[in-house]
């Protein structure tokens, strides 16, 4: 009687042939039904390591690494382009030449999309690649070269008006009317208002600590995130003398909690928003789909984070200061401030001109006689 061939892999309990390499220091499992689906794999598996990975392999593993670095809504931000590269880019990164991450920039371009998501875009492309090289997949990154296009659309930052700076003053009435007030004069971010508690206001200091914010997963749901992976993230505000001296004492808690006093979801916060901006008078009245007059918001949180920008730029403080009270960038602040530069130039010839008019006239009329 013949004996019984010995398999060729390891069988194990239930009935999967399994074997082990060990490849460049780490060692790699393959698993099959039969030993050749084995040998399959082994051999698809060397395939890869001489051709390169597929870029969306490679895209997964360079967005689960930036998990732990960044910040919440960086990494979601960031997963939205890491699914558009990975759709668009299916083959080997081997096999990705600079024209055709070229040609992909200049489609995304063509989708309308604003200049600084372009900007992101490029950047998380150009990381996926240098991982790539980094990994051994690749040797040089053929998104090195690419830049984006020039002219693109900017959205700009719309700041208060004066009128509405001066509605957000002198407002005391309704139940929030210091949500607007805390945004005028410290330049935060929705988020990290809605997370500050009354420990953060330091009078000693005569600062606001600013070490966390509120993030809304899935759409509407508070999600708390501290401020150890931004670096313009956690800082110190100035307290400054208005609203210090509008500041209740002697409180505990939250600021703005919500009625059940935890963190008001994003529902809630456009709620209350709705309401704080019927109070302070920052509405218009607009028509719905059904014809009916709606009482609807003219400004957003933001309005008011630049126009802290604003307040900081005519009291004569420097980029990299104000930079560092809003956990900005100071190239982000530097474009603000050119903004306002050229609006205030604009503004000081108007009044070269009008003072020219008014002395030529004055000249005429002596000149007459009269």
């Amino acid at each position: 009687m013949a004996a019984k061939k010995k398999a060729k892999y390891y069988c194990r309990p239930d009935g999967i042939f399994e074997t082990s390499r060990t490849i460049n220091g780490k060692r790699v499992k393959f698993r099959g039904r039969t030993c050749q689906e084995v040998d399959k794999k082994i051999l698809e598996y060397d395939t890869d390591r001489k051709q390169g990975r597929k870029l969306p392999e490679i895209a997964d593993e360079w967005y689960k690494q930036h998990e732990a670095d960044i910040s919440y809504s960086t990494y979601k931000v960031y997963g939205l382009a890491v699914k558009r590269i990975k759709e668009y880019f299916t083959q080997r990164a081997g096999d990705i030449k600079p024209i055709d991450v070229k040609r992909y920039i200049t489609q995304f371009e063509g989708k309308g999309y604003a200049k600084h998501t372009v900007s992101i875009e490029l950047t998380v492309l150009k990381q996926i690649f240098s991982h790539a090289v980094m990994q051994g997949d690749i040797e040089v990154s053929p998104a090195v070269e690419v830049r984006h296009g020039k002219n693109l659309p900017e959205k700009k930052r719309s700041a208060l008006t004066e009128e509405q700076e001066y509605q957000v003053e002198r407002c005391r009435t309704g139940k929030w009317w210091l949500l607007g007030l805390m945004l005028l004069y410290t330049g935060c971010r929705r988020g990290e208002l809605l997370a500050l508690e009354w420990k953060d206001i330091d009078r000693t200091n005569m600062v606001i600590h600013i070490t966390k914010k509120l993030n809304y997963a899935y759409g509407n749901i508070p999600h708390l995130e501290h401020h150890l992976k931004s670096e313009n993230g956690k800082r110190d505000i100035p307290l400054l003398k208005p609203l210090a001296d509008a500041l209740p004492r002697n409180r505990i808690g939250k600021i703005f909690p919500n009625k059940d006093g935890n963190y008001m979801s994003l529902a809630q916060f456009n709620r209350v928003w709705k309401a704080y901006c019927h109070d302070t008078g920052l509405t218009k009245w607009e028509y719905d789909a059904d014809n009916n007059p709606v009482e609807v918001p003219v400004v957003t949180p933001h309005y008011f984070r630049h126009s802290f920008s604003t307040i900081c730029f005519e009291a004569g403080i420097d980029p990299k200061s104000t930079a560092a009270f809003v956990g900005d960038t100071e190239q982000i602040v530097r474009n603000i401030y050119t903004d306002l530069r050229s609006k205030h130039h604009a503004s000081s010839a108007d009044k070269v001109n009008a003072y020219l008019e008014m002395r030529m006239a004055e000249n005429e009329r002596k000149a007459n006689g009269s």
